[in-house]
């Protein structure tokens, strides 16, 4: 069976077709993303990767987890960049088409900060070998993607939303949907407070999606597959984050500094909003230097 992608430690190649492809790129950090750039390797430059009902195929660790990539002596090594998303970031350089690239830049905006490396050889493997083309591989291999994940729009705003009256910010504070959601502190760093609205009005946070029930509750919840759109507009003149199906807006209750739905009110600092730019420490330093 045709596999479009597989997973980085299990699976069997040969040898010297694998040495023809250039092994895995050794630009790559410690690990992740390892398993798409050898996936899209393998298809677009004249390779096929299957799966083998009741196959076996022997996995050999390294001698550490790397579920600490970032922190501890690693972080140090690579001075705080997050290591995996530099490593699709690698990827998507070197075998994405520019279309197919944006829509990598709209789900992560941090990546467009981060330093890759050279790419000049593995862009020139590509060439020697007339690899095909992404979309070709989108097209005929991986087709059916876009039938549960269709194309992103474009992100209208993304960063920290600052709560005008308490400079407070959106913050999923690192619960798992269902939950409500909450805000803090703001950190400028990103994750659980970077919040995206993109031009078809869905507010997310990665793959989560911010909802309100009408009865004054927002929560977050796992977006509904297939659906890129959502209820919510920013109101650039007036700094209000409006609910469309509830003509209603985002506001943080004066006394328990909850998230609610409350009529707008423009004068309001509680129910106005600042979108603020993230600028991740690893990134500032960089800046700095």
């Amino acid at each position: 069976y045709n596999s479009p992608t597989h997973a980085g430690g299990l699976f069997a190649i040969d040898r010297e077709w694998f040495k023809e492809l250039g092994w895995y790129d050794p630009g790559l950090w410690v690990w992740g993303g390892e398993n798409f750039e050898l996936s899209f390797k393998v298809w677009m430059c004249g390779g096929r990767s299957v799966w083998v009902p009741c196959s076996r195929v022997s996995h050999v660790y390294r001698g550490h987890s790397c579920s600490s990539c970032g922190s501890g002596t690693l972080t140090n090594k690579f001075k705080g960049v997050p290591t995996t998303l530099r490593n699709y970031k690698r990827v998507v350089e070197v075998w994405f088409d520019d279309e197919y690239k944006e829509f990598f830049y709209t789900r992560e905006p941090l990546a467009k900060l981060i330093d890759i490396g050279d790419i000049s050889q593995q862009l020139k493997l590509k060439e020697e070998k007339n690899c095909k083309s992404f979309d070709w591989f989108m097209t005929e291999i991986a087709y059916d993607v876009f039938d549960k994940y269709p194309k992103l729009p474009p992100n209208k705003y993304w960063g920290e939303l600052k709560n005008e009256a308490t400079q407070t910010c959106l913050d999923s504070m690192g619960k798992h949907p269902p939950t409500e959601i909450g805000n803090g502190g703001c950190h400028g760093g990103g994750g659980y407070q970077m919040m995206m609205l993109n031009t078809e009005g869905q507010l997310v946070n990665g793959e989560w999606c911010v909802q309100a029930d009408g009865q004054d509750k927002i929560t977050l919840v796992w977006c509904d597959m297939g659906k890129t759109d959502g209820p919510w507009k920013f109101l650039t003149d007036t700094q209000q984050m409006r609910h469309t199906k509830y003509d209603r807006c985002l506001a943080l209750h004066p006394e328990t500094k909850q998230l609610v739905l409350l009529a707008c009110d423009e004068n309001n600092l509680y129910h106005k909003w600042q979108w603020a730019t993230i600028t991740p420490h690893w990134a500032r330093t960089k800046q700095d230097g």
